[in-house]
């Protein structure tokens, strides 16, 4: 069944019809009372009456539309309303959010600003510290440049010297570049204590400042010295100043041992420095150190021959290569002292042909020098 729709006609019609039907009520009364079907006084007294009535009706219904209108501004209003609260909660939400992301945000500049700071702040320590080691290098090399004058000066005072024959045998034996070699250990390494005599039985300035820079170039992790005494510690030194390493020294005299410790205590290289007594024991006919001395070395980076002294026996140093060699590593270099006797070379000439993985070159030292490597593969 079908749902039928009345619809209220609208209330500016209603007056509308009002007004109409007042106004043809008086004037059907008018014309009535013209043609004297009803009496004018009764004519009056309706028209009124309809007059009153209708203008009854049309304020009834200019009250019923206006209190509509209140009605619909009042809805309309309430609708506002609600939307203007939803919007207000729309709103405090929105605040929330955007009061929650700028707290994040706040705490992530923070974060931010303290990182930097921070990272400033170790910058700032590092420049510093930088500076620091700056300032000290610089008044390093201002010490160095100090004494490196003072070396010329004194170079060219022993140079004015010789040019006025005060010292004619310094330069007939060549003993000025020996000169300059000791020079040049000493400015580099700088003893803390009186330093024993080179030349004669121990080794010449110039082989210890071959020494000397192959240790600064190579930094060998173990240093082998056959004999014992002033190279020993100038080695020391060496391995002090350039690092990395340590020197074994094997000597047979136990009276020497006890005096190259004593120079090694009074130039306090005791950390870096160990002498070994190792008497003179027979390999294969050769007197040689004891073995029992070699049993914990390897990977000897130098190896410096300068012992037994020739009056242990004949070619006495021969064995050095052929027991230490497979000690050594595979770049290392070995140094034969006082090559110019006939009896060093004739032990360098036999380790060339026993061992062919050697090369050998002669070093121009005051006694000799004879330096041996292993063949690049």
């Amino acid at each position: 069944m079908e749902r039928i729709r009345i619809r209220t006609p609208s209330t500016r019609r209603l007056l509308l019809v009002s007004a109409f039907a007042g106004g043809l009520g008086v004037a059907g009364l008018a014309a009535l009372s013209a043609v004297e079907a009803i009496d004018w006084p009764d004519a009056v007294q309706l028209a009124v009456s309809t007059a009153t009535l209708a203008a009854v009706a049309m304020t009834v219904l200019t009250v019923r539309r206006v209190d509509g209108k209140a009605l619909r501004t009042d809805r309309r209003v309430k609708r506002e309303e609600a939307a203007l609260a939803g919007l207000a909660g729309e709103l405090k939400g929105l605040v929330a959010a955007v009061a929650a992301q700028t707290e994040s945000l706040a705490g992530e500049g923070r974060g931010h600003a303290e990182t930097v700071v921070a990272a400033l702040g170790e910058d700032r320590a590092e420049l510093a510290a930088h500076s620091a080691t700056l300032a000290e290098h610089t008044a390093t090399l201002s010490a160095h440049g100090d004494r490196l004058g003072e070396i010329r000066s004194a170079l060219a005072r022993i140079e004015a010297l010789t040019k006025d024959k005060v010292l004619p045998e310094v330069r007939s034996r060549g003993d000025f570049g020996q000169v300059e070699a000791l020079v040049d250990l000493r400015a580099l390494l700088s003893p803390r204590a009186p330093m024993p005599r080179l030349r004669g039985w121990a080794a010449s300035p110039d082989v210890l400042r071959l020494l000397v820079e192959r240790v600064a170039i190579d930094r060998p992790k173990l240093i082998v010295e056959c004999g014992s005494g002033a190279s020993t510690v100038w080695l020391g030194y060496a391995v002090e100043r350039f690092g990395g390493g340590r020197v074994v020294a094997l000597e047979h005299d136990e009276r020497y041992a006890r005096a190259s410790r004593d120079l090694i205590t009074a130039h306090g290289l005791e950390s870096v420095v160990e002498v070994r007594h190792a008497p003179l024991t027979d390999w294969r006919s050769f007197p040689w150190y004891d073995q029992a001395a070699l049993d914990d070395l390897s990977d000897i980076g130098l190896l410096f021959i300068d012992g037994p002294p020739m009056n242990t026996g004949h070619q006495a140093r021969y064995p050095a290569v052929p027991l230490l060699l497979p000690r050594c590593a595979a770049d290392a270099l070995i140094v034969l002292d006082d090559a110019r006797r006939a009896e060093e070379r004739e032990v360098a000439d036999r380790w060339l042909r026993e061992f062919p993985e050697l090369d050998g070159r002669p070093f121009p030292a005051e006694k000799g020098a004879m330096l041996f490597q292993r063949s690049a593969p």
